[in-house]
């Protein structure tokens, strides 16, 4: 394993494991960064990608006072559905760039937990520098406090949303461009289980998301399939 933190501001082109769904015939991803609001103690994942060279990651955890930080955690494993293995835990507000590697292919999966006693505006890009991811397994999960929202999975073809969660929250998709500009928010409603047929227009990209809108905190579980 090796990390590095070099800046760079902008990283055109990159496939963003969560900004693009590994989706058969799916294009490379444009939509907007994911991310969302976190409050205090939740925690959002990402699936697991596999990578032969690796996985990186920059974002930040922006709240009106000092002192915010967040840990960010990247996961691997030998396959999609086995167990995994912390290879970092980094806290940081902002971090720059930062690369996870280990011999092989692995499935990586990037979680961050918001550890501070405010809410915090989440964006964030993970991603395989090397090359492109060459698969993706599992779903997205997060854990997030009474008014918390994630955004996470894009997609410009046409797939299944399939999700659950502990309490109803609301599932939402933000439409984009190829230019990363929005365009509209479909609602799905609110409930604790969603089975829907994202159909994107040509140069659109389906983002997935879910807002807790209750008291509870809420565990949810989504993915997106063809």
């Amino acid at each position: 394993m090796f990390t590095a933190r070099k800046r760079i501001a902008a990283l055109a082109g990159a496939v963003l494991a969560g900004a693009a769904t590994i989706l058969s015939g799916a294009a490379p991803a444009r939509a907007a960064p994911p991310g969302g609001t976190l409050p205090p103690g939740s925690v959002v994942c990402t699936t697991r990608v596999a990578a032969t060279q690796g996985v990186a990651f920059y974002g930040s955890l922006q709240a009106p006072v000092t002192g915010v930080t967040a840990l960010w955690t990247v996961y691997a494993s030998t396959t999609g559905t086995g167990p995994e293995t912390a290879l970092l835990r980094l806290p940081s507000r902002e971090p720059t760039t930062t690369y996870v590697s280990w011999p092989g292919t692995f499935f990586y999966r990037l979680c961050v937990t918001n550890t501070t006693a405010v809410n915090g505006g989440l964006r964030f890009n993970f991603f395989a520098p090397g090359s492109a991811p060459t698969a993706s397994a599992g779903p997205v999960t997060a854990m997030l406090g009474p008014t918390g929202r994630y955004c996470y999975l894009a997609t410009s073809v046409p797939a299944r949303l399939a999700g659950t969660s502990t309490v109803p929250v609301r599932w939402t998709v933000d439409v984009e461009n190829g230019d990363a500009d929005f365009l509209r928010t479909e609602d799905f409603g609110t409930s604790a289980t969603i089975d829907r047929l994202l159909n994107p227009g040509a140069d659109e990209f389906h983002q997935v998301c879910v807002a807790n809108t209750g008291s509870s905190t809420a565990s949810v579980s989504y993915a997106l399939t063809t």
